[in-house]
């Protein structure tokens, strides 16, 4: 059976279709609502693909289709989101993919801490693969490969960490503050305080920022005019699990993000992600998100 990095490593989306695939709309939306991109769906295809030749994934879910594939391998199982941040691929700007791997052939009715592993591809100047995984045991590891000629990969770092005193923010779902008091305040005081504002509207190179930076925070409040958008199965668990084996912290509102049990494939929830005294400062901001 294939090691948890040899699986991750060849879960590569299908990098020469998916620069080529088109970016209008298909006219279809997935069975969670979302409008699809030809993008969309040529990179769950891949992904999909690389994943039942692995031979390692006994069950796969995507956000583009939102339920449990049997895959006919042995050991995990596979939550993916195949194109993170598709609606800012028509500006041409980085977006990325997302994978949570659990133990076994269940994905829902599992907390976040069940994970085994995570990663995130992201697709910008180059195309970069962050593993985390061991998270739980003694020493987790957190490391970062370069796709090179060949389709080859390489680690580029290892030993990611994430730490403290960097001053980045990066303020997801803004329109929340006008309503969560509590979100106002914080970006006030990050504006006040002259932190740096890192913010793309995609989730996967947010947080490679915070990655790259060794710190620094991704918030995502919500408020009652402003719903949570990011899914915990496909977005929320995976990112949260990188992040702490790095060293960062991740919460939602209620706390630890990794300790919420996923009910079921299309659950939303909000999450803050970054060095561990940044998180704690967005706690209140949380606290008051509407789920």
């Amino acid at each position: 059976m294939p090691t948890l990095t040899e699986a991750l490593q060849g879960a590569d989306p299908g990098l020469h279709a998916l620069r080529t695939a088109s970016t209008a709309e298909t006219g279809t939306s997935n069975d969670l609502g979302d409008r699809q991109l030809a993008a969309d769906v040529v990179a769950d295809e891949a992904v999909l693909k690389a994943l039942r030749s692995s031979g390692a994934v006994e069950t796969a879910s995507s956000e583009e289709q939102p339920h449990d594939i049997a895959l006919g391998g042995f050991g995990y199982s596979v939550a993916f989101d195949p194109l993170d941040g598709s609606s800012v691929i028509p500006a041409g700007w980085a977006v990325g993919s997302i994978f949570g791997v659990w133990p076994g052939s269940q994905l829902v009715g599992r907390p976040g801490s069940d994970q085994v592993a995570a990663a995130y591809a992201l697709y910008g100047p180059r195309t970069l693969l962050v593993v985390a995984r061991g998270l739980g045991g003694s020493s987790p590891v957190c490391q970062e490969f370069t796709l090179g000629e060949g389709g080859a990969w390489a680690l580029a770092r290892d030993g990611i960490a994430i730490g403290d005193g960097v001053r980045t923010f990066a303020p997801a779902n803004l329109r929340a503050s006008a309503e969560n008091e509590a979100y106002g305040g914080l970006v006030r005081r990050w504006l006040e305080e002259r932190y740096t504002l890192r913010y793309s509207g995609a989730l996967v190179p947010d947080l490679h920022h915070v990655i790259t930076r060794g710190g620094g925070v991704f918030c995502n409040p919500t408020s009652a005019g402003a719903k949570p958008k990011l899914r915990l199965l496909y977005e929320v668990a995976p990112l949260a699990y990188v992040t702490v084996a790095a060293g960062g912290a991740a919460t939602d509102e209620a706390g630890p993000a990794l300790d919420k049990v996923i009910a079921e494939h299309g659950a939303k929830g909000p999450v803050c992600l970054g060095g561990k005294a940044e998180v704690e400062a967005c706690q209140e901001a949380m606290r008051s998100s509407v789920v």
